[in-house]
């Protein structure tokens, strides 16, 4: 299975209330974008797995993933708005007004 299926299994588990088994469903989803050597995946799973550590009160695991999908460039700014996204996530993180 691919990342963006793996991504799209951890939404339809999220909105379930299964927030355990969609964790499970972004680290598969990890695995598979590293594999392919996809960034802009891999960048986008690692946004909505940070995301998911943040709303479960876990920032400090969040803060690893947070952290790569800022220092991720892509010069076509296929993710741009997950880095802007993640920096507004850190800042909240660290208690810095936006």
């Amino acid at each position: 299975m691919d990342a963006s299926r793996h991504l799209q299994r951890a939404r339809e588990l999220l909105e379930r209330g299964r927030p355990e088994l969609a964790e499970s469903a972004l680290s598969d989803a990890i695995d598979a974008a590293v594999l392919a050597e996809d960034l802009v995946a891999l960048t986008r799973v690692r946004m909505a797995l940070g995301s998911l550590l943040v709303e479960q009160q876990r920032e400090e695991e969040a803060m690893a993933f947070l952290q790569a999908v800022v220092r991720t460039e892509i010069a076509d700014g296929s993710v741009d708005a997950e880095v802007k996204a993640a920096a507004q996530l850190l800042r909240r993180i660290r208690g810095i007004p936006e």
